[in-house]
């Protein structure tokens, strides 16, 4: 196992035209992988595990957030971050998270559309033939609401 420390930042400052370019390449990287995959294995190349833990992270925070059913104790206590953190992607949210609002925004619709056709299909199921054990079949539709309301 690798060990890592803390990311650092050289305190040599680029050009801003060098930096400007260097941005570009960075975004122009990210949005040229194609597949699931692919973002994978760019991810685990680009950043340590430490990275990759924060930025998840501070995605979930937004989701939470977004989603609107979470308050910070919450938030914090699931995702073992400081109110802190939660602040900052609260704040980011408010003043100039669109990105945020747009990606985690269509995420949210698609989770809500996908409960409401579970729902939907858990309703049309009919009951258990006479005879089947009924026991086995309401914890499995209890499972499957459970599931359901996960926040993640």
């Amino acid at each position: 196992m690798v060990a890592y420390g803390m990311p650092q930042v050289s305190k040599h400052l680029m050009a801003p035209k060098i930096a400007e370019r260097v941005y570009k390449v960075f975004i122009d990287s990210i949005k040229n992988t194609r597949s699931h995959h692919e973002v994978i294995t760019f991810l685990n190349d680009l950043l340590t595990p430490t990275e990759k833990t924060m930025l998840a992270k501070r995605v979930a925070i937004a989701f939470l957030l977004l989603e609107g059913d979470y308050n910070y104790r919450y938030i914090s206590k699931t995702l073992k971050v400081s109110a802190g953190t939660i602040a900052r992607v609260h704040t980011t949210l408010i003043l100039q998270g669109m990105g945020f609002q747009k990606i985690l925004g269509s995420m949210i619709k698609r989770k809500t559309l996908k409960i409401v056709f579970e729902e939907l299909l858990e309703s049309l199921t009919p009951l258990p033939p006479k005879g089947s054990n009924w026991g086995e079949w309401k914890k499995g539709r209890a499972e499957a609401k459970r599931k359901r309301q996960e926040p993640l």
